[in-house]
């Protein structure tokens, strides 16, 4: 505590991302068996067109980003029930547009700059407390979610089909999976940016998998691995002076390849 009292602008940094670690791992659970886990980076690129056009209108960037994001993780879904296209090609379809837009947008706005490197690369430790408290909020809605549909996403995870025909509405949970993705990817990237969000949303989530039994486990590990990497990344970054989103996925990392090792030593 006394540490805390020392530095209290973690304050912010450790309530938000504790928050956004737990509520990212846990959605990256059904990414993974959705085999849909790759999403999140295509949407980091499509991301990055909205904060472009915040700085084009000179407003709101994250507003424009989540507004953007969530549009296009829906597109994806339509992609792929409609035109019959691979979920890997309309993800990299996605992915490959999205960062041209940004580019030329970026151009436009003649944000080539230190804004736009910040929301690439990230600060957890410069989020505000406005901020920290919408990642808690975000993380109640997904935790609200899950405590009531969980079973139901587990189950369109493994097979759609069978979902649609014991009479769970396939396409609104999909959706719902689709707009907590995009949302946990724009608030992410204030934490640690765009070019490592998805990773934090996935890695812990396979972690879990390795050495869970069951959709309990899942959660339990993959909020627990979640929220042991933004502590194990904090305390790296401010003890030896390291990146703090670098420092946050290469602890996620870790722990990844200790469970994948705890499985295999079974």
């Amino acid at each position: 505590m006394t540490f805390l009292r020392e530095y209290t602008f973690l304050w912010p940094a450790l309530v938000g991302g504790l928050a956004l670690g737990v509520a990212g791992a846990l959605i990256g659970i059904f990414l993974i068996l959705r085999r849909d886990s790759l999403l999140p980076h295509a949407l980091t690129h499509v991301a990055l067109v909205g904060v472009a056009l915040g700085f084009l209108t000179t407003r709101w960037p994250l507003l424009w980003a989540l507004g953007v994001t969530v549009l296009a993780a829906f597109a994806v879904l339509e992609i792929r029930e409609r035109a019959g296209i691979y979920e890997d090609t309309a993800v990299g379809i996605l992915a490959g547009l999205g960062m041209a837009l940004a580019l030329v947008l970026a151009s436009v706005a003649g944000s080539y700059d230190v804004r736009l490197l910040s929301y690439l690369f990230g600060n957890i430790l410069a989020l505000s407390a406005s901020e920290a408290l919408l990642a808690v909020a975000l993380a109640f809605l997904v935790a609200g979610v899950l405590a009531s549909r969980g079973e139901a996403l587990f189950f369109v995870a493994f097979d759609e089909e069978s979902a649609a025909t014991c009479g769970l509405r396939v396409r609104l949970l999909k959706f719902w999976l689709a707009a907590l993705t995009a949302a946990l990817v724009v608030l992410g990237m204030r934490m640690v940016g765009l070019l490592l969000v998805s990773a934090l949303m996935v890695i812990p989530g396979a972690a879990a998998l390795e050495i869970a039994h069951g959709l309990r486990q899942c959660y339990l590990f993959s909020a627990l691995f979640g929220a042991l990497s933004v502590l194990g990344g904090l305390a790296a970054a401010v003890l030896f002076n390291l990146p703090p989103s670098g420092a946050i996925v290469l602890f996620s990392g870790l722990l990844f390849l200790l469970s994948f090792g705890l499985r295999r030593l079974k």
